[in-house]
């Protein structure tokens, strides 16, 4: 067999394709003739030629079979370097799994490779057949003439292109561009679409210590990139003709002329010189200071990018309380992220025309911090942008170097509102439990007291009914169970009702005219006041509207004016007088009797709760102040009494939550 030189690495091949303008290459006579001579002398119904690329074997030409121009095979598996035949290549271990082999249903075939004019393997001239077959001698011999061939129209390729008008060694334009660099800082190569090396300033000859004769007309990985990364930088390459050829910046290895290495920085900068691609090329060399900052760099960014996908509120301030950084979970909108960079919270709430409590407060925090050198924590409560109350719980955290100096602050922000939330309404559970508890007490006390006496009257006319056998007595007997059994479900009803109110801690609120409220209950006892003669003065001027469940208003007033008849003296005629005073935040009810009034010396501590009477009457139970208190406590409110025996008493009521 004829013996050929041993391919190069994938790098170089890709690079002497580029510079010969093969590959992606359009249909050519010349190939395909070569390719048709190729199939009449070995009597085969396929021929091809194809050259090797980084990752693919791509066919300029191609005869008897259909589909891709290229095969994604690694180019070197068949590693050819001399004319080799396969007479069973579906049972031959080397290449039955190949795509070709499996897809075509090749059998038999003979490749012999294609050098370049600098003796590089660049692909192979093949023949195919589906059958199994032999190759003789002159067969043989005849591939590896028409092989050379091919060699020949590549050289060919070469000189023209060399020689092609637009396409002379150095251009006007190009010596123009070249002058232009002669004295830049900076060292500066350029380099034509193929990356050959047509322009090599004097700062480049000093950084690289080559000079522009020894480089010119090299490509440019040969001339400056360590061998070891020439299959690494071929495919820089190629990815930056995928994105479009835009300027950009790479930081690579390169090589000096004596064999050292350093790290540079490649600006790439494609322009168009009469038609034709060029890159400008400026290198600089990545120093030891250049370097460090180029990784804190890269930590920065790395740390920015972590802290930024936090969904927690997250600032960093320097030694003045001044914004350095802020994440899209403290301002989602990265205009106002960039705006606040070097403002402190003041400043910030005058851009944004915003209260500047919060920012009082958290000045004092960042102080504290500053002043202590420990971790201050507090709570912020501020509107949200839909008018929601948002607290959130704030941490900031003083921040040292290497030599114990504070160097920043670090702030820290959890969105707590739900918690809070749960917080009030177990403390309101809490309360309510409590008052449960002590509503049992009361319940078993006014059970064993208010009740004993209707279930006993009961048992006893039961037990009447029962030993009687005399009808109309029977009749008589049932007749006096009515108003038992009416006082009984009464005094049970109101004792359910007082826990229902304990239990009712969302109950609605609602603006109510409170005149209109008190006449509802003025008409429900208009017979009392009528019987009594009663005078009724209503002053509700300074506060005529009142924001309330309107279930308990009606109680409330229903309770202070039903007592003040029911409490009267005998000995004047019953005068009641309602008024009302507006406060910052609240209004205060006021209702004034001049009845029998309460002793308080005696009874400071029992007016209000449950079955305590005062006075004898029948309808007595002890259940209605009781209630009254019960409702005003459930809102957050108050009530107290001033009185003195025989003259009268004030009733005030304070209604909280009244903006």
């Amino acid at each position: 067999m004829t013996e050929f030189p041993k391919p190069q690495d994938g790098g170089s091949l890709h690079a002497a394709l580029l510079e010969l303008e093969i590959l992606n290459s359009s249909e050519e006579p010349e190939f395909d003739q070569l390719t048709m001579l190729a199939s009449m002398l070995c009597k085969t119904p396929m021929a091809m030629i194809g050259f090797y690329d980084m990752d693919r074997i791509w066919y300029k030409s191609r005869l008897g079979f259909a589909g891709s121009l290229e095969n994604p095979v690694a180019a070197m598996n068949l590693n050819i370097r001399q004319t080799y035949v396969l007479e069973d290549a579906a049972n031959d271990p080397r290449v039955k799994e190949h795509p070709m082999v499996q897809q075509l249903g090749i059998q038999s075939m003979m490749l012999v490779p294609l050098f370049n004019p600098e003796g590089l393997n660049v692909g192979h001239l093949a023949v195919a057949d589906t059958q199994q077959r032999t190759f003789d001698d002159k067969q043989r011999h005849g591939l590896e003439l028409l092989g050379a061939q091919v060699g020949k129209l590549l050289q060919l390729r070469l000189s023209s292109r060399e020689t092609e008008p637009g396409k002379t060694a150095v251009s006007d334009a190009l010596t123009q561009a070249i002058t232009l660099f002669e004295y830049n800082v900076d060292a500066v190569l350029i380099a034509d679409a193929s990356s050959v090396i047509r322009g090599w300033n004097p700062r480049a000859a000093d950084l690289f210590g080559i000079s522009a004769a020894a480089v010119m007309g090299k490509m440019v990985h040969n001339a400056i990139i360590p061998e070891r990364n020439y299959e690494a930088f071929m495919r820089l390459q190629e990815q930056h003709q995928k994105d479009g050829l835009p300027k950009q910046d790479f930081d690579v290895m390169v090589k000096r002329g004596d064999g050292s290495e350093f790290i540079a920085t490649l600006g790439v900068s494609p322009t168009d010189i009469e038609g034709q691609i060029y890159f400008i090329v400026t290198i600089r060399e990545l120093t030891d200071r250049r370097i460090v900052n180029r990784e804190l760099e890269k930590q920065k960014s790395f740390y920015e990018n972590i802290l930024n996908k936090i969904p927690t509120d997250i600032a960093v301030f320097d030694l003045d309380h001044r914004y350095i950084f802020v994440n899209p979970g403290a301002i989602k909108d990265p205009q106002l992220r960039k705006k606040i960079i070097g403002m402190d919270d003041f400043e910030y709430a005058r851009f944004r025309n915003r209260d500047e409590s919060v920012a009082r407060k958290r000045r004092e925090q960042f102080l504290e911090a500053k002043n202590t050198g420990q971790v201050v924590r507090w709570e912020d409560s501020v509107k949200n942008p839909q008018g929601q109350t948002v607290t959130v719980l704030r941490r900031i955290f003083p921040v040292h170097d290497e030599a114990g100096q504070l160097s920043l602050f670090i702030g820290f922000g959890i969105d707590i509102t739900e918690r809070k939330l749960l917080e009030e309404k177990q403390s309101v559970m809490m309360k309510q439990l409590s008052a449960q508890n002590t509503q049992l007490l009361d319940f078993c006390n006014i059970v064993s007291h208010n009740l004993r006496g209707p279930l006993t009257n009961m048992a006893m006319l039961v037990e009447f009914i029962n030993d009687s056998n005399d009808y109309e007595e029977i009749k008589l007997l049932t007749s006096k169970l009515t108003p038992v059994i009416d006082s009984l479900n009464t005094t049970f009803n109101e004792l359910v009702e007082s826990i229902q109110v304990r239990q009712d801690m969302e109950i609605a609120s609602e603006q109510i005219v409170l005149q209109e409220c008190l006449q509802r209950t003025l008409d429900g006892l208009k017979m009392e006041i009528n019987k009594t003669e009663a005078q009724i003065i209503v002053n509700f001027d300074d506060a005529p509207v009142v924001h309330y469940p309107p279930k308990y208003l009606n109680s409330i007033f229903h309770n202070l004016v039903s007592n003040a008849l029911k409490y009267r003296s005998p000995d004047r005629k019953p005068r009641i007088e309602l008024s009302t005073r507006r406060n910052k935040d609240s209004i205060l009810l006021m209702v004034r009797d001049n009845g029998l009034g309460i002793d308080l010396t005696k009874h400071i501590d029992s007016v209000f709760k449950i079955g305590k009477v005062f006075h004898k009457h029948p309808n007595a139970k002890g259940l209605g102040l009781y209630m009254t208190k019960t409702q005003i406590e459930a809102m957050n409110g108050k009530i107290w009494v001033e009185s003195i025996p025989d003259e009268g008493a004030v009733f005030y009521v304070v209604f909280n939550n009244q903006h």
